[in-house]
């Protein structure tokens, strides 16, 4: 202190923040560290990446989606019966890379269920049938 090592800390002069975290039980001292430290339990972190994931490949989905119909427009009116069969196969293919991306979500999912301190915070697996239905209409 002498030599004023303690003098630029963040939070100097400011009150320590004391609320209690309504969830973590008997791991609070443990929690506030990682909250302090500026990090997350593995099980926040794992559903923040599980979602970030999700969204990538609803976003990649919804991409294709977008060009096989602005494909289909531009192929309207009986020409070019190859080109279209070719866009559908994009699309199927599409399709096929997102419903793989999906399970392996649900995989990671049901890691992330195994992990979470209370049932209120497990997550639901993807459907993606119902998912790429959604993008389709």
């Amino acid at each position: 202190m002498e030599r004023g090592d303690f003098d630029n800390l963040p939070g100097k002069g400011k009150p320590l923040d004391l609320t209690p975290n309504p969830y973590a039980a008997d791991q609070e001292l443990a929690y506030k560290i990682l909250k302090d430290a500026g990090c997350a339990p593995e099980w926040i972190e794992l559903d923040k990446a599980i979602r970030e994931r999700l969204d990538r490949a609803r976003a990649a989905l919804a991409r294709s989606w977008e060009w096989h119909q602005a494909r289909l427009s531009q192929l309207a009116g009986g020409r070019a019966e190859a080109e279209r069969q070719q866009s559908l196969s994009s699309w199927q293919t599409a399709v096929t890379a997102f419903k793989e991306e999906v399970a392996a979500i649900n995989k990671q999912i049901a890691d992330l269920n195994l992990k979470v301190p209370g049932s209120q915070f497990q997550r639901l697996k993807v459907d993606a049938a119902r998912e790429v239905e959604q993008v389709c209409h």
